[in-house]
């Protein structure tokens, strides 16, 4: 690229005393000096002086006005050519140096001199008030920027005129210049648009956008004050929903599932109280076969109740972690001798491997109990007959590139079966309430669909996180990584971000 030169350069040239024409310089000599003309000629008529000593003296003073002209027009025009290029300059800040002709000229005396003295004063003023004006705008500028909502403002053609960050971030760069509907093409959102634009005030939509997921957004448009109305610009504000329609429509769905667990249940126990009243009332056997499964169908729901209750109260709690140190070994002992009989009955070993210097768990002791009876009682419950459960814990130094906790100190606690294996497709969705892979097969086995659910919620109390390996036939491996009180043990290196 040829260099050009610089606008201080140039300026400088531009800048330097003009030298006007002579026929100006005389005309205005002429005009200068045509009172001195005037008194001589008055003179001259009054045979007070020679004709030709009156000619000569304005001759003198005409080469005196002549100069005079010159000196002033050319500082004159020197200035106005300055504040020309000035008016006309990209940064006038530069203008206001101390070698500036404004500055020299102003070192003179007489009226131009504090003419550009005061021109001077004014300069400095304006670019300092410039200076402050671009602060303040870059100010806003990155307060707007930095507002987590989307927000474009309009100009009054309904073009997209300048957007925050988060704007650029939700639609692109690519919708600067484009109209509204380039932006997001829902009827109600475009003719809400319009509306603002040619009446004022403001509108309110609810719309939902799929690019490049489904995203549901309140948008607000609001004119502008102070504007004409054929000038009328709009202020349009995009403030997400999609997590807050998300939970709204997870909490429709538990109270349906709520509803539709406990409908079964209350459906059975009242049919069988009907017949046990009618048909079955002296019938004994019947009873007896009756009353076991009006047992089952109201442990089920104890259960479901003692689990809703549970998840309740753990979610209260959720964003309070626990600072108690709780040994390891004697929770997994009473889980162990508690669960022996279940464990008998279908002929399954459970293998306890518990590293010998295992330090305390920074933890709340009745939750984690809870933990391990829920991930136990699953691999009883899935888990081939004569096979093996198998619980392991020890400090782990290497994690799963899908986990990033912020402790530098945690115990990994695994729970291994060797049942039938979970396809890949289900892993993602176990921690559900009320997921189920094989809902018979849960309900038969009195499962409620909300252990997983409640370890889940465990465990993100306690800042650790839950991941879950399963291959298919050969069985599942559940493994919790936990806080402890092991000092020493930096592994941050080994983390990823999931």
């Amino acid at each position: 690229m040829s260099e050009q030169p610089s606008e201080t350069e140039s300026g400088t040239t531009n800048d330097l005393p003009v030298a006007l024409p002579l026929w100006d310089v005389f005309r205005g000599g002429l005009v200068v000096s045509l009172p001195a003309a005037i008194a001589l000629g008055v003179i001259t008529a009054l045979d007070a002086v020679e004709p030709l000593h009156a000619v000569g003296a304005w001759g003198v003073s005409l080469l005196v006005a002549m100069a005079i002209v010159r000196r002033h027009y050319s500082l004159l025009v020197t200035i106005k050519r300055h504040i020309q290029r000035r008016a006309g300059s990209n940064a006038p800040e530069r203008a206001s140096k101390a070698d500036d002709v404004l500055s020299n000229i102003a070192d003179g005396i007489g009226e131009t001199a504090e003419l550009a003295s005061a021109l001077t004063r004014l300069f400095r003023a304006t670019a300092d008030r410039r200076n402050q004006l671009q602060a303040l705008n870059e100010r806003h500028v990155s307060i707007i920027d930095n507002i987590p909502d989307p927000l474009l403002f309009l100009n009054q053609k309904g073009r997209v005129q300048s957007m925050n960050r988060a704007a650029r971030e939700q639609f692109g760069g690519r919708i600067m210049g484009r109209e509204l509907s380039q932006v997001a093409r829902d009827p109600a959102l475009l003719e809400a648009g319009d509306a603002v634009l040619a009446e004022g005030g403001f509108r309110t939509v609810e719309i939902s956008l799929s690019d490049p997921v489904v995203r549901v957004f309140n948008v607000r448009i609001e004119a502008l004050p102070g504007e004409k109305e054929e000038q009328r610009s709009a202020l349009v504000i995009f403030r997400d929903l999609t997590e807050i329609r998300r939970i709204e429509s997870m909490r429709v769905d538990f109270v349906a599932n709520v509803s539709h667990e406990l409908r079964t249940p209350l459906a059975t126990l009242h049919g069988f109280i009907e017949t046990l009243r009618g048909p079955a009332r002296d019938d004994l056997e019947a009873h007896e076969k009756f009353l076991e499964i009006m047992d089952q169908q109201t442990s089920r729901m104890t259960r479901l109740v003692t689990d809703l209750l549970s998840l309740s109260r753990i979610e209260a709690a959720e964003h309070t972690a626990p600072d108690q140190e709780v040994s390891l070994r004697p929770l997994v002992e009473h889980i162990v001798a508690a669960t022996e009989l279940s464990a008998a009955r279908r002929g399954i070993r459970i293998v306890q491997e518990i590293a010998p210097d295992l330090p305390p768990l920074i933890a709340n002791g009745d939750e984690i109990s809870q933990v391990l009876q829920n991930l136990v009682e699953n691999a009883l419950k899935y888990g081939r007959e004569q096979s093996t459960v198998t619980i392991r814990a020890a400090i782990t130094a290497e994690l799963p590139a899908s986990v990033s906790l912020q402790a530098e100190d945690l115990v990994a606690i695994s729970v291994v079966d060797q049942g039938d294996g979970i396809p890949r497709e289900h892993i993602p969705r176990l921690t559900e309430r009320f997921y189920r892979v094989d809902t018979a097969r849960s309900r038969e086995m009195g499962g409620t669909g909300l252990g997983l659910a409640i370890v889940k919620h465990i465990v993100s109390r306690h800042r650790g996180a839950l991941t879950i390996d399963s291959k298919v036939g050969k069985g599942s491996t559940f493994t919790v990584f936990l806080p402890c009180k092991a000092p020493g043990v930096i592994r941050s290196q080994h983390f990823a971000a999931g």
